[in-house]
């Protein structure tokens, strides 16, 4: 532990935390041979001598082709308590492992292994010990990663090595602590060449010093053998990473041994992920035996440790590997091959044998990467999708890899590496069905990330026009309809041509076509709205393929587009359920997401916050930037209603951040309409008008926001930018009557109308207020008919209605508006009127958004264990979440729940 005496101190100070119940992960980091290895080794010693229950598991250089190898490695000793998680976690682990059942997301897989530590860590402290984690498999590797963000909650500490590497992907934001291992310095590495070269001279002492730049493991190797450092330093040399130049002194030794031996070492290097009867076989059929592998080992280059040959240091065996010409290589992964007995690491041994093109192996890599991708690998099928494409040699093929390998990259959370193999795919893909799966990928990649644009629709229209299928025809002509939707931004030619495309009486053919024909048509034209929202559904609940997420949310969209929230409700409902049963959490993301926002618009504040939260929380864990963008922006929205100025501000800059440099034109709507409401509430009506018509440039929300421009616009002497909006929501509102939207629209009349002839629009807005569930809305209309009524000196009528608007202002948490009717009610004689109850505690107010939702699934009758399994949570957590609801709502009960919460999400 030489010039490591700092970085132990640190980390033990982290497994005694852990031990007192603080757990925390770290990320142990350096270069090659600069000790990670021998520090993390450290700690384990100590935190197993100290009661702590050890899990580990390592990378290996050029292994985890098939995925989850090392999460496999990692939980061995515990998965014989797998039947104590909650069920889809329990099938999500089983089919990570080659169980039966379909892929959960990784988030799902995430939990389950989050909740058997948890299990173990209640037994004992544990330290789990990824090693190497820049050569771990990338599916376990993201399992590692966000373990290291939770790992808080329990008596654990997750310790992980990398190197500190370009070509590595950086970890360290994922980690709680970071311990960078830098060179030891002068006087460190001196005391080491000591302790192993105690004969060696002061002049050569200090030219080994000069060489290893205080690396530890070239101090020691070199001390050993110190005619590396003969002759004259060479630039050249100099300028080599410390790895390369470690290399080449371990290729000077194997250059000592025999050549059988040296071969033996390669089978090795090549088998790192193979057993040792796999690598002896091999080597076998390659004319080696045992005694071969004899020299090696006596110069400590090699041992056999359990069933694996295991090198002195990483960089023996990169070394060795690197440094065989390609047909040495081949010859040995061709062997290997055809001994190593799990078909997907066959497979990849084959691929590394071959030269150029090769259909035969590019097919067997296709059913790995089919394989692999069942079990939820996406990171790895995608590799081998592409590994498959750049071995085939007809192009028609190729194409058809390279979009698969794409589409397995999106499902993955990497839409950068998707959008890039559809680029590297789009000159050579011809055929009709590779066409349409690449419009598919490029269109769900550019409705959840900013990775790329998409094709315009007049594009897309012409793509449709090549298609025989009309089955075809209809899916792309669906996406036209939905990117013009979505962005805004097609001229009215274009959304003409789609338009007169799906009116085409020969393109649908089936109920199911119809259907995706009517939602089509209703997402561009308001003319055509959903024949019947209940035939549609009943289409999508019968199978879920993966475009039918979104094209269910383009039937909730359509939906909003009649103006009809409820039913829009229901639609986003119905695919939470649909998604959540068949474990697609990402859809199901989307899904919250849609919700919260009708939830918000139709007034529902409290139930619309919980599920965009949610919908925050899991489009981080998720990767969709888009999703989060979305939510947050209905966070600020509803924290702009409550007046939480700095939870709305820091929503929008959460907003801002995933939305990137060309947000989504319903994002940048929904995040205008909420720093309006901000705006608005800070008494700045000039800067809330001009919120409120950047969100009118978007008439699927602007419908709906306009209804607050009239109050600012008149405070700041604008009225006339409200004639716009006006027009806009009259021409909705005739096309599907809404009483929301007409009391709005009545409202907008009534304050703009000059004298006496405003009452009328008032009370008409009332009356068609009532008929709605827009309590909120219907509160702003009795307030501002409330302060006209004053301003008419009509007293009596104006404490009425401001007493009624106050009540539910109130009974919301909308503070800012509370605050300006009671002070309209003291102005009318009110005094200090306060209708809210003494001593009443609202859960709304006391408990988080996710406390509020566990709560309310508990008071409906489902245990930890199924809660957990719908808001993605190891069941302790959802335990600790309602200990602490029950603290903050003064319950000790779980049947109390339902009657404090009658009203909360109401």
């Amino acid at each position: 532990m030489i010039g490591r005496e700092a970085e132990f101190r640190r980390l033990a100070g982290l497994v005694d935390s852990a031990r007192r119940g603080q757990g925390s992960s770290v990320l142990v980091s350096g270069e090659a041979g600069i000790g990670k290895s021998l520090l993390a080794t450290a700690v384990v010693e100590a935190a197993s001598s100290s009661g702590f229950e050890i899990l580990s598991c390592h990378g290996i250089r050029g292994g985890g082709a098939a995925g989850f190898e090392g999460l496999h490695e990692l939980l061995l000793p515990l998965l014989d308590r797998i039947d104590a998680l909650p069920p889809r976690q329990h099938t999500a682990l089983d089919v990570a492992f080659g169980g039966e059942g379909e892929p959960a997301d990784r988030l799902i897989t995430g939990l389950a292994v989050f909740g058997l530590l948890e299990k173990a860590a209640a037994a004992s402290p544990l330290l789990v010990l990824i090693e190497d984690l820049h050569w771990l498999d990338r599916s376990t590797a993201e399992i590692v990663t966000f373990l290291a963000a939770r790992m808080g909650v329990m008596p654990a500490l997750l310790v992980a090595t990398t190197r500190a590497d370009p070509m590595y992907p950086d970890q360290e934001s994922r980690f709680k602590h970071h311990v960078p291992l830098t060179p030891l310095s002068e006087e460190e590495a001196l005391i080491l060449i000591d302790r192993h070269a105690p004969a060696m001279a002061m002049p050569q002492r200090l030219r080994l010093v000069a060489y290893a730049r205080g690396n530890p493991l070239a101090l020691t190797e070199w001390s050993a053998d110190p005619s590396w450092m003969e002759g004259p330093p060479s630039a050249e040399r100099s300028r080599l990473p410390m790895g390369k130049r470690l290399e080449k002194s371990f290729l000077a030794e194997v250059a000592l041994l025999p050549r059988a031996t040296r071969r033996a070492l390669l089978v090795a290097a090549a088998g790192e992920d193979a057993s040792s009867y796999e690598v002896m076989e091999a080597a076998r059929n390659l004319g080696l035996d045992q005694r071969d592998f004899t020299p090696a080992e006596s110069f400590g280059l090699i041992t056999v440790t359990g069933d694996t040959y295991r090198f002195r240091h990483p960089l023996v065996a990169s070394a060795v590997y690197d440094n065989a010409d390609f047909d040495a290589r081949s010859r040995v992964h061709a062997q290997l091959a055809a001994v190593i007995v799990d078909p997907a690491r066959a497979v990849q041994h084959r691929a590394a044998a071959v030269a150029g093109w090769n259909e035969d192996v590019a097919a067997e890599l296709e059913e790995v990467a089919v394989s692999t991708g069942r079990r939820g690998a996406l990171t790895e099928a995608a590799a081998t999708w592409r590994r498959a494409a750049s071995l085939t040699p007809v192009a028609a093929e190729r194409a058809r890899r390279t979009v698969m390998a794409a589409e397995a990259a999106r499902q993955a959370g990497a839409p950068a590496e998707a959008a890039a193999l559809l680029a590297e795919a789009m000159p050579i893909v011809h055929d009709q069905a590779s066409l349409v799966q690449f419009a598919r990928t490029e269109l769900l990649i550019a409705t959840t990330s900013t990775a790329l644009q998409g094709r315009r629709g007049d594009e897309l229209v012409a793509l449709a026009r090549t298609l025989s299928d009309p089955a075809d025809r209809v899916e792309i002509l669906i996406w036209a309809a939905v990117r013009s939707f979505l962005h805004q931004d097609s001229s009215a030619e274009i959304t003409a041509a789609v338009a007169d495309e799906l009116r085409r009486p020969d393109l649908a053919v089936t109920e199911e076509q119809q259907v995706l024909q009517g939602i089509g048509l209703a997402l561009i034209s308001a003319a055509d709205p959903i024949a019947s929202v209940e035939r549609a559904l009943s289409i999508f609940q019968q199978q879920v393929r993966d475009t039918d997420a979104t094209l269910l949310n383009c039937l909730a969209f359509a939906v909003e587009g009649t103006n009809d929230l409820t039913e829009a409700e229901r639609v986003w409902s119905t695919e939470v359920e649909i998604f959540h049963r068949s474990a697609r959490t990402s859809d199901e993301t989307v899904a919250f997401a849609g919700r919260g926002t009708v939830r918000v618009t139709a007034n529902a504040i409290a139930a619309g916050l919980a599920d965009s939260e949610h919908a925050l929380r899991l489009s981080s864990e998720l990767g969709m930037s888009v999703v989060g963008a979305l939510a947050a922006a209905n966070i600020a929205r509803a924290r702009a209603w409550r007046g939480e100025h700095e939870l709305a501000t820091s929503a929008l800059q959460t907003c801002a951040e995933l939305s990137g440099l060309t947000p989504f034109a319903r994002v940048a709507a929904i995040a205008s309409w909420a720093s309006a409401q901000t705006a608005a509430n800070e008494h700045r009506p000039d800067e809330a008008v001009a919120h409120l018509l950047k969100s009118i440039e978007h008439p699927p929300i602007g419908v709906w926001a306009g209804g607050d421009l009239a109050d600012v616009a008149v405070r700041a002497g604008r009225p006339e930018v409200v004639h716009g909006w006006l027009d806009m929501a009259t021409t909705a509102l005739a096309s599907r009557d809404s009483d929301h939207l007409a009391m709005l629209i009545e409202r907008s009349l009534a304050l703009l109308t000059p004298g006496s002839g405003a009452k009328e629009h008032f009370e008409q807005a009332i009356r068609r207020g009532q008929q709605s569930t827009a309590s909120l809305d219907l509160a702003k209309t009795r307030l501002s008919f409330g302060e006209w009524l004053r301003r008419e000196r009509r007293i009596m009528e104006a404490r009425d209605q401001l007493s009624a608007a106050l009540h539910v202002f109130e009974s919301h948490h909308a503070k800012p508006l509370a605050q300006r009717a009671t002070q309209e009610l003291r102005a009318a004689g009110g005094g200090e009127l306060t209708l809210s109850p003494p001593n009443t505690l609202d859960a709304g107010s006391v408990l988080t958004a996710q406390e509020l939702h566990i709560a309310q699934l508990a008071a409906e009758g489902y245990t930890n264990k199924q809660i957990a399994d719908r808001v993605y949570l190891s069941h302790r957590t959802v335990g600790v979440h309602l200990y602490n609801a029950y603290a903050k709502l003064q319950i000790n009960r779980r049947s109390q729940l339902a009657a404090v919460l009658a009203s909360t999400l109401a």
